[in-house]
């Protein structure tokens, strides 16, 4: 079983980082006028809300606690792990690419999100670059992973069983995404990264997949 903060903690922490992030993006947004520049979008939408978020669950649930990052789930890897992760999220994109293709007869076709940039004109765009690459590759996958196995799922695993607690959170996680063609595929990727963190007992395992599995959709053709 992975490890989870308080209840009280764990419902602070996680409304809070929802809000935090959703402020975030409106300030953002006004002050760096990210409905112009692409880079300033990126940076807008997804860096400042996803470290603000970061901070937040910082406040809220880890620095008055000791072994504060440990409860969360963030408990050290050896170098095999990491080599797993990597290649687990090399893996996963075409696993995902499968089952939304299977499902496509019943949930529609996927969307890929709109971008600026596609992942591949993005490596001449070096500002956007960064702001891409730090937005959806590094901190996007990293406050996903805090709130949704972290937190969420973390406390379902306390009351519930491993597939209840990781089909719980994993539904919420594809449902807000907004994406009705990609849920099937979406649930199935994040059902996984419940049992992985199970397994590795460490949040950064299923981080790193996730990390690696968004760079990889970045490099495909936008639809």
């Amino acid at each position: 079983m992975p490890p989870s903060i308080a209840t009280r903690q764990m419902s602070l922490a996680l409304m809070g980082a929802i809000i935090v992030q959703l402020a975030a993006a409106l300030w953002g947004r006004r002050l760096l006028g990210a409905e112009h520049a692409p880079a300033a979008m990126m940076l807008a939408y997804l860096v400042l809300p996803s470290l603000a978020a970061i901070l937040w669950l910082w406040f809220a649930a880890v620095w008055r606690e000791q072994d504060g990052w440990s409860r969360l789930g963030f408990v050290w890897i050896e170098r095999r792990w990491l080599l797993r992760a990597v290649g687990l999220g090399l893996a996963s994109l075409p696993a995902l690419m499968l089952v939304t293709a299977i499902t496509n007869p019943i949930f529609g076709p996927a969307r890929n999100p709109p971008l600026p940039f596609s992942g591949a004109a993005a490596w001449n765009q070096p500002s956007y670059l960064l702001m891409m690459l730090l937005g959806i590759v590094v901190l996007a996958p990293l406050i996903e992973e805090m709130i949704f196995r972290g937190l969420l799922f973390g406390w379902l695993r306390r009351h519930l069983g491993l597939w209840q607690a990781a089909a719980l959170a994993a539904l919420g996680h594809a449902i807000l995404h907004f994406d009705l063609g990609a849920m099937p595929g979406l649930f199935t990727l994040f059902l996984f990264l419940a049992w992985i963190y199970e397994y590795s007992q460490s949040l950064w395992v299923p981080a790193v997949i996730h990390s690696v599995h968004n760079f990889i959709a970045l490099q495909l053709p936008q639809s």
